[in-house]
C-alpha cells in the first residue's frame, strides 16, 4: 500500500535482533490487505502520509485477521492528518462496533512487562515556526497511542504521532513525532506485546 518510510520496519527488526536476541528476517514484505498471505503473520504494520481507502476484500481480510488474533500496528508519518483521518475511517469500516480509544498510561505495554523497556516517559517533538526559521519543541510524555481491544488484548494499535521517520533516524523539524531512540523502544515494546498475545 505505502512504503513512504521503507527502512522503518527493517530497522525495528534489526533492533529486535540486536536488543532482544530475536531471530528475524529484516527484509519486510509489502502485502496488500486483500492478499491471503496476511494470515501467515501475527503482526501487520502500516503507515503513510496521505489519505487512502481499502477495497471490500481488504477490509474483510483485515477484519478476519484481527478476529483470528492478529495485531495491526499503524502510525501516521510525521503526524499526517490525512493518513490519521483515513486510518480512523477505515478502522470504523472494518470494525464498525468498535472505537479507537486512548491506551491508558498504566497499560503494561508501556513497561518492561513483556521483556522490553519502560517507556512511560518518552520525548515528543513538535515543530515550532518563528522568525522565519523552524525549530522543535520537545516534551516528556507517555506515548500517545490509541487502540481497539478484542477480548483481553489490543488488536489494533495506532500512533497518530510519527514513529516511522524516527525509526529511519530522520528526526525532521517538520515532523510531529518521537525521538529516534524512543520510537525504537516503543516499536520494540509493541512487537514484544504482539508476541505475547
Amino acid at each position: 500500500m505505502c512504503n513512504a518510510a521503507p527502512a522503518a520496519l527493517a530497522n525495528v527488526l534489526r533492533a529486535a535482533a540486536r536488543e532482544l536476541g530475536a531471530e528475524v528476517d529484516d527484509a519486510p514484505q509489502m502485502i496488500d490487505p486483500s492478499d491471503e498471505a496476511i494470515f501467515g503473520y501475527h503482526l501487520l504494520f502500516m503507515h503513510g502520509r496521505s489519505g487512502f481507502a481499502l477495497d471490500d476484500a481488504g477490509r474483510a481480510n483485515l477484519a478476519a485477521f484481527l478476529d483470528r488474533g492478529g495485531l495491526l500496528l499503524a502510525d501516521s508519518i510525521c503526524g499526517s492528518k490525512e493518513f490519521s483521518d483515513a486510518f480512523r475511517a477505515e478502522i470504523e469500516a472494518i470494525l464498525p462496533a468498535a472505537t479507537l480509544e486512548e491506551i491508558p498510561a498504566d497499560d503494561p505495554l508501556f513497561t518492561p512487562a513483556y521483556g522490553g523497556f519502560d517507556i512511560r516517559r518518552v520525548t515528543l517533538r513538535q515543530p515550532l515556526a518563528g522568525d522565519g526559521r523552524l525549530d522543535a519543541r520537545e516534551q516528556l510524555i507517555t506515548p500517545k497511542l490509541q487502540g481497539i481491544r478484542s477480548g483481553d488484548r489490543w488488536a489494533v494499535i495506532f500512533s497518530p504521532y510519527d514513529l516511522s521517520c524516527a525509526l529511519e533516524k530522520q528526526n525532521s523539524l517538520q515532523c510531529t513525532g518521537y525521538g529516534s531512540d524512543d520510537a525504537q523502544r516503543i516499536a520494540l515494546n509493541l512487537l514484544l506485546y504482539s508476541l505475547n498475545h
